[in-house]
């Protein structure tokens, strides 16, 4: 486990989206006369599990992480490239990476009921990495849907005509909604748990040949309360 400083130079154009956005956490507020969202509570335990993948004849490629931080200071960074191999587009010659787990958010058990949950995500992508997994962890398990989203990037760029173009998430991305569950029931004294948080990890692109490492510098989650 090692805390990477000299890849942050190859983030820096990242950065200034937070010139921009200026990391949308705020103090509570009131979406109705009987619903509150917090602000983003970030990770204080991170760390990762790995996967043989078959396929790929390989495991997952591991990260460089703070076990207790991710943020501007402890950048989650992989251990080597993604990549996809010019002119071999199967998926025999694709990586992906480990998943970061990320939990105790201490988020406090206001004891009220649970109706939208949000995560945050800082990264960076080189406009070519993918999602692969972005899913809600409890009790040591994934739980609920993944939200990894299914846009490759790349693809997006080659619509023409009357089609409607997707939209792939970039380098800042909020994932759910203050009235989305991720197909899960969970309560307020659950998401105050440890054990709560979300599981991330990323996939090389699956049409453009490339090598680029993942990066992660930022981790949020916010709850919506009834």
């Amino acid at each position: 486990m090692l805390l990477l400083s000299v890849t942050l130079s190859l983030v820096n154009t990242t950065f200034k989206v937070r010139d921009v956005i200026k990391r949308t956490l705020r103090s509570p507020f009131s979406l109705g006369k009987y619903s509150m969202t917090t602000a983003f509570y970030t990770p204080s335990l991170i760390n990762t599990v790995s996967a043989y993948n078959s396929v790929l004849d390989q495991w997952s490629i591991p990260w460089n992480w703070n076990p207790y931080n991710i943020g501007d200071n402890a950048v989650a960074v992989t251990t080597r490239p993604l990549y996809t191999i010019s002119g071999l587009w199967m998926e025999r010659f694709l990586s992906n990476t480990d998943q970061l787990w990320c939990t105790n958010f201490k988020i406090p058990n206001t004891g009220q009921t649970v109706v939208g949950i949000e995560v945050e995500l800082f990264t960076q992508r080189a406009g070519r990495i993918q999602d692969l997994v972005v899913q809600l962890i409890q009790g040591g398990q994934l739980i609920g849907e993944n939200y990894a989203s299914t846009i490759n990037p790349v693809e997006s760029d080659t619509y023409t005509g009357e089609m409607t173009i997707p939209v792939p998430v970039g380098n800042y991305h909020i994932y759910g909604g203050p009235a989305d569950m991720w197909g899960t029931t969970l309560t307020s004294t659950q998401i105050s748990n440890t054990s709560f948080g979300v599981a991330i990890s990323f996939k090389s692109n699956q049409i453009y040949p490339h090598s680029d490492l993942a990066q992660v510098s930022q981790v949020g989650i916010r709850i919506t309360y009834a």
